[in-house]
């Protein structure tokens, strides 16, 4: 299942739904209503980022405690310490498996998380 997002003008899901994985497609730390960037820095576009999937995720019924892998994509590796800081607050241990990858990103970003998601049985 397709889940639809503030993808509109792309040709992208947010999210996408196997029988039982949540691929959520790469997140920013742009605001979802005005799609502007929400700040200058690394801590803040974070925060925004994990909001974004967060809220894709509660669209489902699920929570950030669902997600089992994730892919970051940091603009410059000296942002490294600073994400580390504010993405810690989202997950407790075991946290998610985790890949960090330092390359250009669209629209000026600072930071662009994509992640994989499970929906377990109950």
């Amino acid at each position: 299942m397709k889940i639809q997002t503030n993808f509109a003008e792309l040709p992208v899901s947010g999210a996408f739904e196997t029988e039982s994985c949540i691929y959520v497609s790469g997140q920013g730390g742009l605001n979802t209503v005005t799609g502007q960037i929400v700040g200058p820095d690394v801590e803040s576009q974070t925060v925004a980022t994990m909001e974004n999937i967060r809220a894709i995720l509660a669209a489902i019924e699920l929570d950030l405690d669902s997600i089992v892998k994730v892919n970051v994509y940091l603009s410059d590796r000296a942002l490294y310490q600073s994400f580390n800081e504010a993405y810690r607050r989202f997950f407790n241990a075991p946290y998610p498996a985790r890949t960090t990858i330092y390359c250009d990103l669209n629209y000026d970003l600072l930071v662009e998380i994509d992640a994989i998601a499970v929906r377990r049985p109950k």
